[in-house]
């Protein structure tokens, strides 16, 4: 059950790479970088933090924290990169993919798998999935933000509100699900994340033909 878990986001990678690898070659040192720095981050919380997971029943809280940790932190770290790099600005908003993909591929089992064991059917299933189809989502909206703010399209509003969606709608899910809301609920939450998704991304793993911006 584990393998899911650990080989979702690395298979996922691999898919979107290969078929492009001539073109991606000289790219792949971003997906390097993304791979150790999560790491290191993994490796460093594990030594010097000592987070136990929230078991009280303040639903806001476990819903901000789960937020923080596994959507925002991510996304400030690709935040950083994004001004660090010396890249042009079209390489480093179309390396979005490149770089989420092998962190998510360290960080998140490193996140599933701290909490206690037994590990639930949702972390080691429905978790993993519902953040590839955030990570897939946003490659495919980050294009399209590029594109307006370049001066190229008009629907900065709408791919900025969507954006916003797809990054608080996992956390929201996983809390349902963690304070056992019928699952109805949270089920069809989860399915109509599936749907935005797919829809914004224009197929789930079309990765390779969405996210390679040309001039």
């Amino acid at each position: 059950m584990f393998l899911f878990t650990l080989l979702l986001f690395p298979f996922s990678f691999f898919y979107y790479v290969l078929p492009r690898r001539n073109e991606l070659r000289s790219r792949l040192l971003v997906s390097l970088c993304a791979f150790a720095l999560a790491a290191l981050i993994c490796a460093f919380r594990g030594f010097f933090m000592f987070r136990s997971p929230y078991d009280g029943t303040f639903f806001l809280y476990y819903y901000l924290e789960n937020l923080f940790v596994c959507a925002l932190f991510p996304l400030i770290v690709y935040l950083v990169f994004l001004f660090v790099s010396r890249d042009a600005w079209r390489d480093r908003i179309s390396s979005f993919a490149l770089f989420m993909l092998p962190f998510y591929a360290v960080y998140l089992p490193a996140e599933i798998f701290a909490n206690a064991l037994p590990l639930p059917f949702f972390y080691l299933f429905v978790k993993p999935v519902l953040y590839l189809l955030m990570t897939v989502a946003i490659a495919s909206e980050v294009k399209t933000l590029f594109t307006v703010i370049s001066g190229k399209g008009r629907e900065l509003c709408i791919s900025v509100f969507v954006v916003l969606v797809e990054v608080l709608l996992p956390a929201l899910i996983e809390t349902l699900w963690h304070f056992a809301f019928p699952l109805v609920l949270w089920g069809l939450a989860a399915l109509a994340y599936v749907a935005l998704c797919a829809f914004r991304s224009r197929l789930v793993f079309k990765l390779r033909d969405e996210l390679i911006v040309r001039n």
